[in-house]
């Protein structure tokens, strides 16, 4: 096993998505579809590519999921009103319902991965792991 942080944080990162996806296959979300969720409900009424920026993602990845979302009612787009070749994105009423599910499903990951832990240990790593986000992500964000 190799036991350098990005290997690591990369494997324990691949078999959350995985325990996700298994976990909400019955509702149709991805992990990659969630993390989309969440995002624009952070950033409501945001531009399609300001979205794909903050998920780093490339813009035609994000249409994908966007497609998708919006197939299963719950993200509608809007045109732009200062630019009509831009859309604006928005949540809908049916997505605050399917969202608290993802988290459920988000904590039940979340215990199983984190269960080895103790309660201090698992809040000690969480700030270790924000600091380390705050620092190379450049944000003074109000993370733990």
């Amino acid at each position: 096993m190799h036991f350098r942080f990005g290997f690591l944080s990369y494997e324990i990162s691949h078999v959350i998505r995985q325990r996700f996806n298994k976990n909400a296959e019955s509702i149709g979300i991805t992990h990659s579809q969630w993390r989309v969720l969440v995002h624009l409900s952070e950033n409501p009424n945001c531009r399609q590519v300001d979205l794909a920026e903050i998920l780093d993602v490339k813009p035609i990845t994000l249409v994908k999921q966007l497609d998708q979302l919006e197939a299963l009612s719950l993200v509608s787009r809007l045109k732009d009103s200062d630019d009509r070749r831009a859309y604006r994105l928005e949540l809908t009423e049916n997505a605050l319902p399917v969202m608290q599910k993802l988290w459920d499903i988000a904590d039940q990951v979340e215990a199983e991965v984190f269960g080895v832990l103790s309660p201090d240990e698992q809040a000690l790593v969480t700030r270790l792991l924000c600091r380390v986000k705050r620092a190379i992500c450049g944000t003074q964000s109000d993370i733990p």
